[in-house]
């Protein structure tokens, strides 16, 4: 499966103008073709209105495995997420702090701030958790009941060791979840790692930015679902898990 720079630009500039326009009506920049997929939505507790599925056109280039790693790892980080709600819902008192969260708070220091955030300033690693759990909720509803642009999944690396790759986002609303997914390392480095960097991408979808540091909120809520919520061990640096991210 060949690619090239100028196929990486193309898609790039695809993913910018569906930003841009939000619109399904643009004119594919780079050739192939896509076949729908529904993945299956978690009911966490407290949240209503939810769809019973989230939807994405993934390009045809992909096989069959690579199709399933892709649909696994969306579907742990939907796990991930209604984890959270409901450790937060905490039997219907709302005050629960989710593992997710208290790992983060632990690690993330900076650009705790969403794009699109005019709200209370963002203290913390776990407020900026909460936040951007409830934007992926706006996103799972906008999705699974089609008022963001349909989302695709391309065939096509985004460069270095990325895994995942999703632009930040700078509004709040019908955000189509867009990717590119780097089929050439996809299945190598495992599930963890798949799920790590589709995570980071939804964090970018839900508008948040990072150079991939340590310390930088996108980064480290995505290692902390990579380790599974466990504490840093000095024997594997950051630097083995973010390095996956783009």
């Amino acid at each position: 499966m060949p690619f090239t720079i100028i196929e990486q630009i193309l898609v790039m500039m695809e993913l910018t103008l569906q930003d841009v326009l939000r619109t399904n009506f643009i004119i594919p920049l780079y050739p192939t073709t896509f076949r729908e997929i529904a993945i299956p939505v978690p009911q966490p507790p407290g949240v209503t209105g939810l769809p019973p599925f989230i939807y994405f056109d993934i390009d045809n280039r992909f096989n069959a495995v690579q199709e399933q790693d892709i649909r696994d790892a969306i579907s742990l980080v939907l796990f991930n997420w209604a984890f959270h709600l409901t450790q937060k819902w905490n039997g219907g008192l709302n005050n629960g702090v989710s593992e997710l969260a208290a790992c983060t708070n632990t690690y993330a220091t900076q650009n705790l701030r969403p794009t699109w955030y005019s709200g209370t300033p963002i203290s913390n690693g776990r407020r900026a958790l909460e936040v951007a759990m409830d934007q992926f909720t706006e996103i799972i509803k906008d999705n699974g009941f089609r008022r963001s642009p349909r989302a695709r999944i391309f065939a096509t690396p985004p460069g270095d060791d990325a895994i995942v790759l999703g632009l930040t986002a700078f509004y709040q609303n019908r955000v189509p979840l867009s990717f590119m997914v780097n089929p050439l390392i996809l299945e190598d480095p495992g599930v963890g790692f798949n799920t790590g960097s589709m995570m980071h991408a939804w964090l970018h979808r839900a508008g948040f930015r990072d150079p991939n540091q340590t310390s930088y909120f996108a980064t480290e809520c995505a290692m902390c679902v990579m380790r599974g919520y466990q504490p840093k061990i000095v024997a594997i640096p950051d630097e083995a898990y973010y390095r996956y991210f783009s």
